[in-house]
């Protein structure tokens, strides 16, 4: 089926690989060869849960993206969209520590601080349109990739968990997660069956497509 962001589908095209590594999983328990099934039980694992981190940060690319594309009005993107751009814009040198300096205080530092404030004065007039330079974080801290950075990235566009009201338990991802780094960091299967791969498989599919779906309303 269509889906409304091209990271959609290519994470779609890629559950291929899934399907393929349980499939080597399944063979490998046929021969009685537990090392092996077990090994392609983990990576499927791993290669789920990136592919799907990969996903979020491109598709949140993609939507910043098309949403700038609109040529929207300022009053028809939420006002929690603007404010936080704002706050983006200002965290990494606010205008205290841009004029820290009074050496510094000359025309070439006026027109630096008068550009900001202009900047920042467009992107609270409703009646503009979506300024190019509006920012919008699209990649996970380093670091931290879990549920509450996931929410927090999605909060940014109107300040709401998005997932309050999806049909299934978003908490799920923090097993499938939890499973990721035990695998990676302490190399524990903990009962990894082909069952339970596909299971995750089924669940990361629910999200993504509630993901796409909510992102395009922002858009249309």
């Amino acid at each position: 089926m269509p889906y409304n962001f091209t990271a959609t589908d290519d994470f779609f095209a890629a559950q291929k690989n899934i399907t393929t590594l349980v499939k080597f999983a399944r063979e490998q328990d046929t021969k009685g060869n537990q090392d092996n099934r077990n090994l392609f039980l983990k990576l499927s694992i791993v290669t789920l849960v990136t592919r799907f981190q990969v996903y979020i940060e491109g598709v949140l690319k993609e939507f910043e993206y098309k949403l700038k594309q609109t040529n929207k009005l300022n009053q028809n993107i939420p006002l929690h969209f603007r404010l936080n751009s704002i706050k983006l814009e200002t965290t990494g040198r606010p205008i205290h520590i841009r004029l820290q300096d009074p050496s510094h205080y000359n025309s070439a530092k006026q027109t630096e601080i008068n550009s900001l404030i202009t900047l920042l004065s467009d992107w609270c007039n409703d009646s503009n349109v979506i300024h190019p330079d509006l920012k919008f974080e699209t990649k996970f801290p380093l670091g931290a990739t879990g549920l509450t950075e996931l929410k927090k990235l999605f909060k940014q566009i109107d300040g709401k968990d998005i997932f309050a009201t999806a049909k299934f338990d978003i908490e799920k991802l923090n097993e499938i997660l939890r499973r990721r780094h035990d695998i990676i960091h302490e190399d524990k299967n903990q009962q990894i069956t082909e069952l339970t791969v596909n299971g995750y498989k089924t669940f990361m599919g629910k999200v993504v497509k509630f993901i796409d779906k909510h992102l395009n309303k922002t858009i249309v």
